[in-house]
């Protein structure tokens, strides 16, 4: 599949939000900080949910193909920080970070390769 410049201007904001997150957790430090620090829990959630806004504008057929990671849970996550802000579990949060995140940034760089 050939990709359409939508979809790849999409990837690149994924790309740069992911780039912001990497860069509040440089700046303010681990799980303790992310706890209790709001300015950072802030931060990052809202590049999260930036992320989830921009999944849900890929196109279907993207979406269809490039199947590594789960677009349908990446924007169910936008969801979540939407509804449920001041409700949101700091352990998923985290976790999202540490493992998703990298994850996403590492296969959206090899799509646009």
């Amino acid at each position: 599949m050939a990709l359409n410049n939508r979809d790849i201007s999409i990837l690149n904001h994924i790309i740069q939000h992911c780039d912001a997150i990497f860069s509040s957790v440089k700046r303010f430090g681990d799980f303790s900080a992310l706890t209790n620090d709001i300015d950072y829990f802030n931060s990052v959630c809202m590049s999260l949910l930036q992320i989830g806004e921009l999944a849900n504008h890929l196109s279907v057929e993207f979406q269809t193909t490039y199947t590594e990671v789960p677009w349908r849970n990446i924007i169910g996550l936008r969801n979540v920080v939407v509804h449920s802000y001041g409700h949101l579990d700091v352990n998923t949060v985290w976790a999202t970070l540490q493992e998703d995140i990298p994850s996403l940034y590492r296969y959206c760089r090899s799509i646009l390769k």
